[in-house]
């Protein structure tokens, strides 16, 4: 059975790429982080090949932790899928003093340091498997096509490019050693809430979304060697 690694599981996209990878008979390792969230929890009392582990993308030790743990239970990780990411609206505004830095860190750390972190701890289970490593990335992470937009919300864009640029860099490390590389961009997907209904703002069904991202991940393409941005509509993105 291959086993795949998710972050960022607790709702969204990532909750959504669970329940794909789990009707696809795969083993699913998904991250919680949210304690009010249970989603995950009632997912496992269906089927038990999902695996809830708690991470902390923004402490090392706690993702180490979780790749110990995850190899108690699997000999090998095929699939790393790296989705985690602090979105939340912060007061970080060019002209109101002062400018809280503070936010674009803690943004920067989770967002562009985690996935380096998270290939990192978890490369040893991942080399007897089949090395596919995946990213969720953004739009807004596409530095020519934000020219003629405008925004107060300085660290996820920030945070995003920078990730973007660490997955470059990953590539050009390990793509000669047999690994694989996926980044994605999902789109505006709605907001799931605690009660299992979605919210009006956003375009797009994380489920829907969900089931694209999961092929895209999953089927081999026949240019491996390129690194580009895919959307839910196969078009490449300028990043």
């Amino acid at each position: 059975m291959k086993s795949v690694f998710i972050t960022g599981a607790d709702r969204g996209l990532g909750l959504s790429l669970c329940k794909e990878f789990l009707s696809r008979d795969w083993q699913v390792f998904a991250v919680k982080f949210m304690e009010d969230y249970f989603f995950l929890e009632e997912l496992r009392e269906k089927n038990s090949n999902l695996h809830i582990v708690r991470v902390d993308l923004g402490r090392e030790e706690s993702i180490f932790a979780a790749a110990d743990e995850v190899a108690k239970n699997t000999d090998v990780v095929d699939m790393l899928i790296s989705n985690a990411a602090l979105m939340n609206k912060v007061e970080c505004k060019l002209y109101d003093a002062p400018m809280d830095l503070d936010a674009p860190w803690n943004s920067f750390n989770v967002n562009a340091l985690g996935p380096l972190r998270l290939t990192r701890a978890f490369l040893p289970l991942m080399r007897g498997g089949e090395r596919r490593l995946c990213y969720v990335s953004s739009e807004v992470s596409c530095i020519n096509l934000m020219k003629t937009r405008f925004i107060d919300d300085f660290p996820y864009p920030m945070s995003k490019a920078a990730m973007n640029m660490g997955v470059r860099l990953l590539h050009n490390e390990l793509f000669p050693q047999g690994y694989t590389f996926r980044l994605f961009h999902p789109g505006w997907m709605k907001f799931r809430e605690q009660n299992g209904e979605l919210a009006k703002d956003g375009k797009y069904d994380p489920d829907v979304i969900g089931e694209i991202a999961a092929k895209y991940f999953e089927t081999p393409l026949g240019d491996e060697n390129r690194l580009v941005m895919v959307d839910y509509d196969g078009y490449e993105w300028p990043w």
